[in-house]
């Protein structure tokens, strides 16, 4: 699956009982899943949404396989448009989350601190921009892309051979052009999504605010639109 971005949140509230915590976790998974559906142009596609209590700690992560990909981009003429408009619907659903996961503690006046990152994605993103810029050629970019989607290139031959045709269509300006995201982009951030769902708890670094008592974190995850909807809660 490619990482298309997701976003991290992290807002200093009180701990919530076991029972009240699991059913705003899912109660955010499903609020946030819905905007989704609305807004993000792809056929198909994986979430996945770790929440960690005590103050809240939220990982997001939105992946698709290379065909949903391709067909999302697909409807906006040019691969480049395509990624960059996909990168934008991604990036609302990170605010959208943001507003819904903060909204039961407004009597605490808690603001949300927010990291947002585009994946996979925002990468070839920004492998549009360097050929545009001249930084790389159309050559370059593409073994780039290669390197990027690794086994996955072979799974939709089509998208990386009008991905090549559209590096090499792609016009050089002499400006430097704005990256979307770049300001919270991490460049190795291009972890598989079933790393989210099936890596080990590591216990949480210890706050003196934190009352005394037992930490949960919740993993509410779909593979595909069409799969159930999951939910894992560990003790930490």
């Amino acid at each position: 699956m490619i990482d298309l971005g997701g976003t991290d949140l992290y807002i200093n509230v009180p701990s919530l009982p076991r029972d009240e915590f699991e059913r705003y976790s899912t109660n955010l998974f499903d609020e946030w899943e819905s905007y989704i559906g609305q807004t993000l142009k792809i056929p198909d596609y994986a979430l996945a949404l770790e929440i960690e209590e005590g103050s809240i700690k939220a990982n997001a992560k939105i992946a698709a396989y290379l065909t949903a990909l391709y067909i999302g981009i697909g409807q906006y003429g040019s691969f480049m448009s395509g990624a960059q408009t996909i990168l934008g619907q991604i990036s609302s659903a990170g605010d959208y989350l943001a507003t819904h996961a903060v909204a039961p503690f407004s009597s605490s006046k808690a603001k949300p601190q927010i990291k947002k990152y585009s994946g996979s994605l925002g990468q070839l993103n920004r492998l549009f921009v360097k050929v545009q810029q001249g930084k790389i050629t159309a050559e370059q970019a593409m073994i780039e892309a290669e390197s990027l989607f690794g086994e996955d290139a072979g799974a939709e031959p089509n998208f990386m051979s009008e991905l090549n045709t559209s590096f090499k269509n792609t016009p050089t300006f002499a400006k430097q052009l704005a990256l979307p995201l770049s300001e919270n982009e991490n460049e190795n951030e291009n972890e598989s999504f079933q790393k989210i769902i099936n890596k080990k708890p590591k216990s949480p670094s210890p706050k003196r605010e934190q009352p005394i008592g037992q930490q949960f974190r919740v993993i509410v995850w779909r593979e595909s639109k069409d799969k159930k909807r999951k939910v894992r809660v560990i003790e930490l």
